[in-house]
């Protein structure tokens, strides 16, 4: 789970490594899981790269710490939260997904996140 002011990690390539969750769009919760498109605000970036600091995009939550149950019994989380940011057409700004994803991110619709990362969980 995701609240309004959370900081999360981004795993893409984009430029941005940093991001502050300022809005969560689409459920009329305050809350986003995996797979939930947010609105964030970028905190810390990669230098030389066309994302700067202060800037506003979206980014799709792809890995929670709070875990998630699967029908299958298991619990799966990780670390810490994760995100890869997204322009508003749902397409990954950057060419790489250097990490992980979990399994609700297909269920979703974001096909393009799950082929390009390197697991999907």
């Amino acid at each position: 789970m995701v609240y309004i002011g959370t900081s999360i990690q981004v795993i893409d390539n984009s430029g941005a490594r940093v991001v502050e969750c300022i809005k969560v769009l689409g459920n009329g919760r305050s809350l986003a899981f995996a797979g939930s498109v947010i609105v964030v605000a970028v905190k810390r970036v990669n230098p030389r790269k066309r994302i700067k600091k202060g800037e506003i995009y979206k980014a799709v939550l792809v890995g929670t710490s709070k875990s998630s149950l699967r029908k299958n019994g298991f619990h799966v989380c990780f670390d810490n939260n994760y995100a890869v940011i997204v322009n508003n057409k749902s397409v990954p700004i950057g060419t790489r997904v250097l990490g992980p994803v979990m399994m609700n991110v297909r269920l979703f619709g974001f096909i393009k996140i799950v082929s390009m990362a390197t697991l999907s969980v």
